[in-house]
């Protein structure tokens, strides 16, 4: 893992509802709680044809509390929903 993804260099940010966040370019979170997660959609560039939920085997899971997930290197998540819980999700 890069120096750059191990600091946060390019920030966080706190996410603790079910709002769609579209646009984005998160490499990673961490379950604050509990956490389901409903769409993590993405890919390298500007793709979101990567279904994360499906690849990274999420489908029906509940995260707990401290959970990391981190995306493939070279790519990012553009489209995050979640369920229930809250993360903090990395730039």
């Amino acid at each position: 893992m890069s120096t750059a993804r191990i600091s946060a260099f390019q920030g966080c940010e706190y996410i603790g509802n079910a709002t769609q966040r579209t646009g984005k370019d998160y490499y990673g979170f961490i379950a604050q709680e509990d956490t389901v997660v409903a769409e993590l959609l993405g890919g390298a560039g500007t793709s979101v044809a990567t279904n994360y939920v499906t690849e990274i085997g999420l489908t029906g899971i509940t995260l707990k509390q401290g959970a990391l997930i981190v995306i493939p290197f070279g790519q990012t998540i553009k489209t995050l929903t979640l369920t229930s819980g809250s993360i903090i999700a990395y730039k």
